[in-house]
Order: structure tokens, then C-alpha cells, then sequence
């Protein structure tokens, strides 16, 4: 009994201690659904068909209305400005992709199929342009897919595709122009807040800067951008040379005030609560204030006190952000180039990942082309298979795979599902049965990939099944194996049949890497000449060769691992340090980058070679020191080819 009592007693105590602490036993919610995609079906799609109706588009009124959906997500991505611009671009080359493929599909379906796989790749190159175009892409390759395969219920003829195309990309242009113009800019602050919050302050930079410069490139937020990059370069700095729980304070309050100024960054008016904090000191300096000179990450004070210029920097963005001179930042068109490349710069590269992925796509679908192609005309699930195949193909294997597994997981459920509808419920109820199953396919496509993908299994089958009166069991298995096909056509295709886009051995990579680390710190002496953009090109240069040193297909034992694992953070450590040239002098520079030459000797510095000089450049010694001891193992110790 007394055991009994105190097992009681200890249970009772228990229940109480987690009840005193709900927050570390709670599950965490699974994501609910969202309406998005219905909103989208109710402004675009219904407009769009209704509107190809009124121009006599008859059964092709439905291409419209996906073409006016498809086209909106290319028309979006960045401020308004900047989206109509986009538009101009888009606009020709979406009713291009909706109307040729499909006309030239009447005349010789091996050109239409040769001309979809070149619009594919074309979609997939578009994100070299910048970020923004990475939404013109996936609307481009949608739009095209859906136009040339859809099966019309009726013949339809080349005027009524055309209107379709011209009243969808039109309701589109219509709608984006609605939705932007109360508040054209909110894109670009959200962007630029991004830079002082974001776990990838590199890449937020680098698209912050790229939608500054399309959206009038107006002046606080330009003044906003480049004390943000200033400040992360000086918590940068500050993790490389300095630690402590003193310093780990300091970070943390920088860290609430960078979250509380990103806020305000992103509000259409300054917070009443900041009014009151208005002076009349000017803002920054037009002439020294400048994103330009942000993405060099130049630091105003030396390394041995991070917290001084990390917090000048916040206090820039505040004076910024109060202030808000909406004046325009003049720069020459060659300027703007100029800088735009720079940023962009890795990206443009043959093996770059953006290039490999569109040439992925491109074959995946020419694969799964060809495969339809042997399907009777008119068959209706000739487009949800192309659209599949070009969803799940995505830039990384990891990303693809997340694709396919939602696939797959709703191609069971929903198959399953269906099979128990078609034994248990009659016929007649089928469309009912098919409306729900859009409706929930649509609120949970977005959040629970998986569970809408089941949902729109049913759709596919009970829709086709009877305004088509097709055999729903046929459909069903073909359903299944076209959907097995584009998942096969995803995963082993695209990223086994295609070697030649493999990444270079990674010894190659190591002395890559090595080598435009080098570039940067050469640059950043007082005696180089480089222009600002050639600046910034060395500095994304270094850091995409940088992110390339992990294994691909080598076997690494543990030594291996750990020595790349330093070669890389050495390397990323020296390009920040080298970013603050002032607290350098040419000698520490000169002597890092002997120090990551192969051929350098594995005699250690002198130690009156690590004490002399300034703290910033014996730890730019001792990083180079390690790198370049790193650098040497993997090399004489990788294989050759």
C-alpha cells in the first residue's frame, strides 16, 4: 500500500510539473490550410474565362482562365515597378508559350514538342536575369505545358486560342496592377528588412539590392540597405574575432533592436511610436551613402570592437527609416549593369545550379513528351502529368525528393480513396464528390502538399470521369502510372542521366576556392584598383566556390571531413576579415595569400610574424595559417582525378 501511495504521490507530482510547463510538452500544430490558391481561382481564373468568353473563345475560355493564373504568379516577385516591367518582358513570351506549341501541335507534333522543351529551358534560365524572374520562369513553363496539353471538350480553332491567351494574360496584368498600387514599394522594404534578420545575409543582400535598383532606387531605403549589410558585417566580424558571454549579450540586444527595426522597415508609414524620435539632423549624406558601397560589407571600425560599429550601423538604419527621403539615387545606366552583374555574377556560370536545373527540366520533360505522345488526342490527363513532372523537378536533389514524397503520399491516399468512392457511392454523385475534393485540394495544396495532391487525385479522376464519361477504374490506373512515370522521370532522369553537370572533382574545387579566396584578399590592399562592381564580383565569386566544398561522389574518411569542414570556415573567415580593409595593412594581406598557395612551406610563422601588427591582421594570419594547412592535406591526399 505505502508503494502504492508513493507511486501515486510521484504521479500526481509529475502531472503537476508538466502542467507547470505546457510550453516543452506541447506538440507543435500542424499547418492549417490556406485560401490563397481559391482567392486566386475566384479574382483570376473566373474573370479570365468570362472575359475569353465575351471575345468568342468557346471551349478554349478554360486555357484563358489558367493562362491568366499562371501568368499572374510570373507577374509577381518584386514592387510593382519593377513587376510591370517584368510584364513587358512576360506578357509576349506567355501568349507565345500558349498559343504556338498548341497551333504548331495541329501541323507536326514532333516540332511542338521540340518547341515546348526549348521554352522549358528558356523558363528555366530566366532566373540569371535577377530574382524577380524566378516566378516568370515557373508561370512561363506552366503556362506553356497547360496550353499545348489540355483537351478541349470541342474542337477549338487558332482565333479562339489566342483570344484565350490574350484575355488571360490581360486579367492577369489587370490584377497585379490591383493589387500593388495602394502600396507599390512594400516588396523592396520587405526585402531590404530581410538583410538585418535573415539566417543568409549574403543572399538577402544580394536581392535586396537587385530590387532596390528596380524600384526607383530610393534613397533611405538604398541608405537602410547599405548600413544593414554594415551591420552584419560587423556581427560577422565580431563572431570571428572575439567570444564571451559579455559579447553574447551584446549580440542579443543587437539582435532585438534589428528585429525591431526590421519591423519598422517594413511599415508603409514610420510607427507613431518612432514620431516622437524624429530630429532635425539630416539624414546621411547622399554622397556617402550608398548600397553600392554595402556590398563590399566595408566596416567603419576595427575588428577588436564589434559592438561599436554594429550599432553605428543599426543607428544608421533608424535615422534612415525616420527620416524616409524618398528622393531617387542617380546612376548611370553603365553603373547600374555594372552592379547588377556583380551581384548576380556566380550565377551566370555553365555549371552553375540554375543552369544544370533548366537543363534537367528541359529533359525530364522532353522524356515525359515523348512518352504522352503515344497517348489517343484529346486524352485529359495528358497535362496533369507535364505539370507533375515539371513540379517536382526542383534546382537540388533534396528539394526534389521532398516533391516527390508529397507526390507519391497523395497518389496513394488519394488512389485509395477513390477506389473506396467508385465501390461505395453511385455515379451521380461523382461531381459533387469532385467539387469538395477542389475546394480542400485547393485549401491545403500550399500547407499540406501531400494531403492536397490526395484530394486533387480525386478531382482529376472524378471530374474526367464524368464530363467526359470516361471510365473512372481506367483513369484511375492510368492516372497512377503516368504519375509514377513523372516521378521516375524526376528523380532518376534528372539527376542521374545527366553527368556532364556534375560538379568538378573536389580536389579542383580546393584549389578553386583557395584560389579566389586568394583574389579577395589581393583586391582588398590598399594598392589594388579594382572598380566597386569587380569588387563585389571577386567577393560572390569566392563565396560560391566556397559553398561548393562538400563531398559529392568522394569518400571521405573522418580527418578528410574535418579538414574541409576548417578549409571552408577558414576561407569564409578571411573573406570577412578581408571585407574590413581598413583595420589590414598590405604586408598581413600580402602574407595570407602566400600562406594559401599549395606550394607553401609547412614551416609556421615566426612569432614576432603573429604578434606584430594589428590584432585583425595577426588573426587574418592565423586563418590563413589553418587554411592553408588544410588546403595542403586535401591536396596531397585526394585523388587526382
Amino acid at each position: 500500500m505505502s508503494d502504492a501511495r508513493d507511486t501515486d504521490t510521484s504521479s500526481q507530482d509529475s502531472a503537476q510539473e508538466t502542467a507547470q510547463q505546457p510550453a516543452q510538452v506541447a506538440r507543435p500544430k500542424r499547418p492549417g490550410g490556406s485560401p490563397v490558391l481559391i482567392l486566386l481561382m475566384a479574382i483570376v481564373v473566373v474573370p479570365a474565362v468570362m472575359v475569353a468568353d465575351a471575345f468568342d473563345a468557346g471551349p478554349a475560355g478554360i486555357i484563358g482562365g489558367m493562362v491568366g493564373m499562371f501568368s499572374l504568379v510570373a507577374f509577381m516577385g518584386g514592387p510593382l515597378r519593377a513587376d510591370l516591367r517584368t510584364a513587358a518582358l512576360m506578357g509576349p513570351l506567355l501568349v507565345f508559350g500558349a498559343v504556338v506549341p498548341r497551333l504548331l501541335s495541329d501541323v507536326s507534333r514532333p516540332a511542338a514538342i521540340a518547341l515546348v522543351v526549348v521554352i522549358i529551358f528558356v523558363a528555366g534560365l530566366l532566373p540569371l536575369r535577377g530574382p524577380r524572374f524566378a516566378n516568370g520562369g515557373l508561370g512561363l513553363g506552366m503556362t506553356t505545358l497547360y496550353a499545348y496539353a489540355y483537351a478541349t471538350r470541342g474542337a477549338t480553332d487558332h482565333q479562339q486560342v489566342i483570344a484565350a491567351a490574350l484575355a488571360g494574360v490581360a486579367v492577369a496584368l489587370l490584377v497585379r496592377v490591383l493589387l500593388g498600387i495602394s502600396d507599390p514599394s512594400k516588396p523592396t522594404r520587405e526585402k531590404v528588412a530581410d538583410v538585418l534578420v535573415t539566417d543568409d545575409p549574403a543572399e538577402a543582400t544580394a536581392t535586396a539590392f537587385d530590387t532596390w535598383l528596380s524600384d526607383g532606387r530610393q534613397r533611405w531605403l538604398g541608405t537602410a540597405l547599405e548600413a544593414a549589410s554594415r551591420y552584419r558585417l560587423a556581427l560577422r566580424v565580431g563572431t570571428v574575432t572575439t567570444s564571451g558571454a559579455d559579447t553574447d549579450g551584446a549580440a542579443d540586444a543587437l539582435h532585438a533592436r534589428a528585429e525591431d527595426l526590421a519591423d519598422q522597415l517594413r511599415a508603409k508609414h514610420v510607427p507613431p511610436r518612432h514620431l516622437a524620435d524624429r530630429s532635425d539632423a539630416p539624414a546621411d549624406s547622399p554622397s556617402t551613402s550608398s548600397p553600392a558601397s554595402s556590398a563590399t560589407g566595408t566596416a567603419t571600425a576595427t575588428a577588436a570592437a564589434p559592438a561599436g560599429p554594429a550599432s553605428d550601423a543599426l543607428d544608421a538604419v533608424a535615422r534612415a527609416v525616420r527620416h524616409r527621403d524618398t528622393t531617387r539615387v542617380d546612376l548611370d545606366r553603365g553603373t547600374r549593369h555594372d552592379f547588377r552583374d556583380a551581384v548576380l555574377h556566380p550565377s551566370a556560370r555553365l555549371r552553375s545550379i540554375q543552369v544544370r536545373h533548366a537543363f534537367r527540366t528541359a529533359f525530364g520533360l522532353l522524356v515525359m513528351l515523348a512518352i504522352t505522345a503515344t497517348l489517343e488526342p484529346g486524352d485529359p490527363l495528358v497535362s496533369t502529368v507535364l505539370l507533375t513532372t515539371f513540379g517536382i523537378l526542383q534546382a537540388s536533389w533534396r528539394d526534389t525528393l521532398g516533391k516527390a514524397r508529397n507526390k507519391i503520399l497523395g497518389l496513394v491516399a488519394g488512389s485509395a480513396a477513390v477506389a473506396v468512392i467508385l465501390l461505395a457511392v453511385p455515379e451521380r454523385y461523382l461531381t459533387a464528390i469532385a467539387a469538395v475534393s477542389l475546394a480542400l485540394g485547393l485549401w491545403y495544396i500550399i500547407t499540406r502538399p501531400a494531403l492536397g495532391a490526395g484530394f486533387m487525385v480525386v478531382v482529376s479522376v472524378g471530374f474526367n470521369a464524368v464530363t467526359r464519361d470516361l471510365d473512372a477504374g481506367e483513369l484511375l490506373v492510368q492516372y497512377t502510372a503516368l504519375t509514377a512515370c513523372a516521378v521516375a522521370g524526376g528523380l532518376i532522369l534528372g539527376f542521374a542521366v545527366v553527368p556532364a553537370f556534375r560538379p568538378a572533382p573536389l580536389r579542383d574545387r580546393v584549389e578553386s576556392a583557395a584560389e579566389a579566396t586568394a583574389a579577395v584578399l589581393r583586391a582588398a590592399s590598399s594598392g589594388s584598383t579594382r572598380s566597386v562592381p569587380q569588387l563585389i564580383a571577386l567577393q560572390r565569386d569566392a563565396a560560391q566556390k566556397q559553398d561548393e566544398l562538400v563531398p559529392d561522389r568522394e569518400r571521405l574518411d573522418d580527418r578528410q571531413l574535418a579538414e574541409l569542414d576548417r578549409l571552408q570556415s577558414g576561407l569564409r573567415d578571411l573573406s570577412t576579415i578581408a571585407a574590413d580593409a581598413g583595420s589590414l595593412d598590405d604586408a598581413a594581406l600580402a602574407r595570407a595569400v602566400e600562406m594559401l598557395r599549395a606550394e607553401y612551406g609547412s614551416e609556421r610563422r615566426s612569432p614576432d610574424a603573429a604578434t606584430d601588427g594589428a590584432a585583425a591582421s595577426s588573426l587574418l594570419g592565423d586563418l590563413a595559417e589553418q587554411s592553408g594547412e588544410a588546403e595542403r592535406y586535401l591536396l596531397r591526399t585526394l585523388p587526382t582525378s
